[in-house]
C-alpha cells in the first residue's frame, strides 16, 4: 500500500561539456522515464545541463531509480573521455 508521507522527490542536476552532447544524452535517457511502476521520472535540459527530476512511491523505488540514471550517466562520462 502506498503512503503518501513516504513518497519523495529528487533532482539530479549533471553539466556536459557542450549543447551536442547534452541534446545526445537527453534523448538516450528518454526510456528511463518508463521503467518502474513506483517511479516516474523526467529529463530536461537547459543548455548544456540535463536535469533529472524522479517521483517515488518508497526509498527502494528510489535508490533503484537514482542508480539507473547515475549508471547511464557513467556511461556518458566514459564516451567523453574515450574509454569506450
Amino acid at each position: 500500500m502506498k503512503c503518501p508521507l513516504m513518497s519523495m522527490k529528487s533532482i539530479i542536476e549533471v553539466e556536459f561539456p557542450d549543447e551536442k552532447s547534452a541534446k545526445s544524452a537527453v534523448k538516450a535517457l528518454s526510456h528511463e522515464g518508463l521503467a518502474g511502476s513506483r517511479s516516474r521520472s523526467e529529463v530536461k535540459r537547459k543548455g548544456k545541463t540535463i536535469l533529472v527530476l524522479i517521483n517515488a512511491d518508497d526509498v527502494v523505488a528510489m535508490r533503484a531509480t537514482m542508480n539507473a540514471f547515475m549508471r547511464e550517466f557513467q556511461v556518458f562520462e566514459s564516451l567523453e573521455k574515450g574509454k569506450i
